[in-house]
């Protein structure tokens, strides 16, 4: 039975402290936190694991709790702190707690009952790791004066320790202390967030308002309510944190030992014993020992376990290993774990027993569309793309994972976020288990089922999707992020493409949510004349087409949608539209100082096609070393329009060109944060002058602008006033494309 937390008894003979909140973080408008909130938290967590894991909750754990809840209040307070702290070892004379009372007192408290002890041999690489380097250096000079250099890393000061000195050796005052009961205390916060924690900080970052809590529902269910379930997942979860963060001795005692690891008995540890076997089998390669490798991949049957089997298995090729592949792919294309699975071993079946030459991607890649597109752009391909289909008439989204992200945490965001038996088991919880899992659709599948059917009627579906989204989506939560655009991407995918093939697309999402969740296509774009929608990959010049961009595309052509790769070849388009921006500001520091002027011109096939310029009140003073560069005064500027009254105006005559300037960065970082300013994004291709000059033009002492203009008879005669220096920068792009046109041909 839980231990029920009894009334805290109040102090007697002494006065109450008063009730001091803690010191907000300078700058940055925190607010201010009760004296003892990290008090506060550690009870929360403790009471709730009590009441909701009471099932889960072996002798051990219920002990700890009781025990705890039996300390006098300070002491209680200054095991939380401990907790809260970085490391199990301390040196208690360097903890201050000023707010806790007669704080040694609570030390011997703490040692009395079992909750701090002092260290053994064991914790002697965690002794060192606790000292600061000049306590270290200290340590060694005394014991080892020859074998270190004072100019080495603390890592190889520990290291030299460990190797030349024993726990034996030195002499640890008593203040040095290890916390106790650590793995109990790790198991009751595993039960609580679902991963290995080792501190209350998701806590203090939600009292901070740092991070919001999701408050998806009033009241949560324990992730587990079988003991055995969730020490078989906490073992699991506990062996990849020891993975990625424990020692080398560590992890090959995980590896010599896998023959004892006791059996995933629910999908939560399934999943992380997969996933653990994924990685020691990794890792085991790359260290040269194949054998270990596939005993630990064969363990599994995790299709990325099957596929790194299958490929050692081919390449050792000892005995009737060749033929085991073939079997076990002709097994994989009959019952696939996955889409994913099935494509890898359809693929690789054709190309070493059917002696194709070349696989399924090579082959999509070979016979996609063509785009050639300008070289400025060689940044974002996808945003090329999309500019290229929409000069052509043709409505296009960019869509990647977010519109079916979006989609699909919409559609079932009560099944998700909201039922009884959704997987989030607190307020931190962000991702149901159930998707991570695989068990999402099974634990709600006539409840999806029948959502799906609504898609014959789009327009009931999207008021529905529309509701939720205004009023369930301020909480925060692992699927999808609240975007407006990306609502819009979904209106315009209800509108167009046919509600069966959404349903389909949706029901693949529901039972294989982890296999399923990315490697969505780039874009969508809306066909004239009722044809629908038809989804695009992009693939520049040096872009791989990984596997589950080619089964997402399968998928939806499966689903009934119209899906397709488009490659990019790079060109310099004779007709692109480019304006060339020049700035005058306060300072440098766009951050920090603000515009004074803007000039730009606009340029299309070498020719001069349109002038912007505008003075702009900074509405600060301007310092005179900026005054006696440019010549702008606070006068000139007094009378001229704030930069939020030109941005229309700007943002117009910009349109879709490529933004140009000489040292493009300074003159792009100030508009982006001129913009940013008034809330409004300022995103465009972008190619500098001074760059390209130096790429294309080598051999000049000097590419700033002055000098370039000298070097090629440019005038410049209002130099640092931006319309002219706009200019100037023209006639320098005009001769950066000749240039760049001619290395094409």
């Amino acid at each position: 039975m839980t231990p029920a937390r009894p009334a805290q008894k109040p102090r007697t003979g002494i006065a109450p402290l008063p009730v001091r909140a803690a010191r907000p973080m300078p700058g940055r408008g925190l607010p201010d936190l009760p004296q003892f909130y990290y008090h506060t938290n550690f009870c929360e967590l403790l009471d709730f694991v009590s009441s909701k894991y009471d099932s889960v909750l072996r002798p051990q754990h219920l002990n700890f709790i009781k025990a705890y809840y039996d300390l006098p209040r300070p002491a209680q307070r200054a095991y939380c702190r401990l907790v809260g702290r970085k490391g199990f070892v301390f040196d208690t004379t360097k903890l201050n707690y000023p707010e806790i009372i007669a704080l040694e007192t609570q030390w011997d408290t703490l040692r009395e009952t079992g909750f701090i002890t002092a260290p053994v041999p064991q914790d002697f690489t965690a002794v060192l790791q606790s000292l600061t380097k000049p306590d270290l250096l200290s340590l060694m000079v005394d014991l080892c004066p020859t074998l270190y250099k004072k100019s080495w890393k603390k890592a190889d000061l520990i290291n030299a320790a460990l190797t030349h000195l024993d726990f034996e050796t030195i002499c640890l005052s008593r203040s040095v202390i290890v916390q106790a009961r650590r793995d109990t205390l790790r198991f009751i916060l595993f039960l609580y967030f679902g991963k290995i924690e080792d501190n209350l900080q998701s806590f203090t970052l939600r009292d901070l308002g740092l991070v919001k809590s999701s408050g998806f529902k009033s009241d949560y269910s324990a992730r587990f309510d079988c003991p055995d379930d969730a020490a078989s997942a906490y073992f699991y979860a506990g062996a990849l944190a020891d993975y990625h963060d424990g020692t080398d001795e560590q992890t090959a005692a995980l590896i010599d030992n896998v023959n004892t690891w006791p059996p995933a008995r629910c999908e939560i540890s399934q999943t992380h014993r997969d996933k653990l076997l994924r990685k020691l089998g990794g890792l085991s390669e790359r260290l040269g020992d194949i054998e270990t490798a596939l005993s630990l991949y064969t363990r599994s049957d995790n299709p990325l376990c099957n596929e790194r089997t299958i490929r050692l298995r081919w390449t050792r090729n000892k005995g009737d290993d060749r033929v085991w592949v073939k079997a076990r792919l002709e097994n994989l294309i009959d019952a696939p774990g996955s889409d994913d699975e099935f494509h890898f071993a359809e693929d690789f079946y054709a190309r070493k027993f059917d002696k194709k030459r070349t696989g399924g991607m090579t082959d999509l890649l070979r016979g996609s569309q063509v785009l050639k597109l300008d070289e400025a752009y060689r940044n974002a391909p996808e945003r090329a793309a999309q500019r290229y289909y929409d000069a052509r008439g043709l409505e296009t989204w960019r869509t990647e994972n977010r519109l079916w992200k979006t989609l699909f945490g919409l559609t079932f965001w009560e099944e998700l976020f909201e039922s009884d038996a959704s997987g989030v088991h607190n307020d931190f919880d962000r991702m149901p288990v159930g998707l991570r899992t695989g068990t999402f659709y099974g634990d709600f599948k006539d409840r999806i089922e029948a959502k799906l059917l609504h898609f014959d009627r789009p327009d009931l579906v999207h008021v529905r999707l529309l509701k939720i989204f205004a009023s369930r989506t301020c909480f925060g939560n692992g699927v999808f992020r609240k975007s407006g655009r990306s609502m819009d991407a979904v209106a315009a995918l209800l509108k167009h493409a046919p509600g069966a093939s959404i349903a389909a697309m949706l029901r693949l999402m529901a039972k294989d949510y982890s296999n399923t969740k990315d490697g969505f296509p780039d874009l969508m774009r809306v066909e004239p004349k009722g044809g629908g929608v038809t989804f695009i990959e992009i693939k520049a010049e040096g872009d791989v087409l990984r596997r589950n961009q080619l089964t997402r595309l399968a998928q939806l052509k499966a689903c009934g949608f119209r899906a397709e790769l488009a490659r990019v070849n790079w060109i310099v388009d004779p007709n692109q539209v480019y304006v060339v921006v020049d700035v005058e500001t306060t300072g440098g520091r766009a951050a920090t100082h603000r515009l004074t002027e803007i000039g730009a011109v606009k340029m299309q096939g070498g020719e001069i096609i349109g002038e912007w310029s505008s003075l702009l009140n900074p509405q600060r003073p301007i310092p005179p070393n900026i005054t006696r560069i440019t010549n702008i005064t606070d006068a000139m500027v007094a009378g001229a329009p704030l930069f939020r009254d030109v941005a229309d105006d700007f943002a117009g005559f910009m349109g879709d060109a490529i933004f140009a300037a000489h040292n493009v960065n300074f003159d792009y970082g100030f508009m982006s944060a001129e913009y940013r300013r008034i809330e409004r994004s300022f995103r465009f291709a972008k190619i500098c002058t001074c760059a390209s000059m130096r790429k294309l033009y080598p051999g000049y002492k000097s590419y700033s602008l002055k000098n370039l203009c000298r070097e090629f008879e440019i005038d410049l005669t209002s130099h640092h006033r931006a319309l002219c220096d706009a200019q100037a920068a023209a006639e320098l792009l005009k001769l950066v494309n000749i240039r760049r046109m001619e290395n094409a041909q």
